[in-house]
This record gives structure tokens, C-alpha cells and sequence, in this order.
């Protein structure tokens, strides 16, 4: 995450504002994911996601860095604000050049073009029994979406 950019496509921060960025280039694919991790650091349902290039996005130098805190696991690493709480990117070990951004942090004022319509659901296995996701019309998938694990295996058997 650099500071270095263009002009801003779209900005963005945390609750209490403490991280704040901006991208470079328009969101794109927004996913609603239901696994627990998401639900469980979010308090809802499900956390929306949208996609952009890695070398897109933009943190100022004068954020505390003991405010970013990542979250990782055996496939991901999630930063979150230290102060507030909330769930600002998620970047998959295997996928370097994309970054995945919690679109609730998203300034929608801020973005440019069109508004994104939901692209798909993925961990719908995991969605809450008290929730129902709205019939949309959009893809659902159990798990990750298409071609997901396959990279993620792929990329598992070069780390092994």
C-alpha cells in the first residue's frame, strides 16, 4: 500500500477516520461473502467486498501504523482498524495484484461511474439460518466462486 497515486477514483475510511485511502482505478466485483470470519467481524450477515488492482490503492504515510491491524490466516491477511474495528481489505496470498476492499468503508459520494450491482454470493453454506439472501438473480456459490480454489490449491502446492 503506497501513498504514490493518481487521481482518485473513489476514497474511503474506517469509522472513526483514522485510516483513510483512496484507489486509483473503480471497483469492480462486488461479492457478498457470508463465512463466518466475515460475519463474525462485522456483526451482520455477510460483508460486501469489491475488488481493485493492489498498486490502486493508497494509504496516507502519516496513518499510525499501530492503528492498521492484519488479521491473517492460512490464506489471507485482512487489515482492520486498531481503534474502531472495522474490516477495511482482505488480500489473498496467491492473488499479489488485487486487493479486496469492504465496500461499506467506501465514500459513496466519492465514486466515479456507475454504482455496482451485487456480482455474486459466495459461503452461502455458512450464510445465517435467521438471514435470506434476496432472490437477485445473482450467482451463489457454496464455497469460493469459479476457478477460486483451484488457484488457491495451485498456490498451496507451490508454498508445500
Amino acid at each position: 500500500m503506497s501513498s504514490n497515486q493518481s487521481t482518485p477514483t473513489f476514497t474511503g475510511q474506517c469509522h472513526c477516520v483514522l485510516i483513510k485511502y483512496t484507489s486509483s482505478s473503480p471497483p469492480q466485483n462486488l461479492t457478498y461473502c457470508y463465512c463466518i470470519i466475515c460475519r463474525r467481524l462485522s456483526g451482520s450477515p455477510f460483508i460486501a467486498w469489491v475488488d481493485i488492482p493492489a498498486s490502486s490503492l493508497a494509504i496516507p504515510n502519516d496513518t499510525k501504523t499501530d492503528t492498521l491491524k492484519t488479521l491473517t490466516s492460512d490464506i489471507a491477511g485482512r487489515t482492520i482498524c486498531g481503534e474502531c474495528g472495522s474490516s477495511v481489505t482482505m488480500k489473498y496470498g496467491f492473488d499479489e495484484a488485487n486487493i479486496g476492499i469492504a465496500a461499506g468503508t467506501m465514500d459513496e459520494g466519492s465514486l466515479k461511474g456507475e454504482v455496482m450491482k451485487v456480482s455474486g454470493h459466495i459461503f452461502v453454506e455458512q450464510k445465517p439460518s435467521w438471514y435470506e439472501i434476496p432472490e437477485d438473480g445473482v450467482k451463489r456459490w457454496e464455497r469460493f466462486s469459479d476457478g477460486f480454489e483451484e488457484k488457491l490449491d495451485m498456490w498451496r502446492r507451490q508454498r508445500s
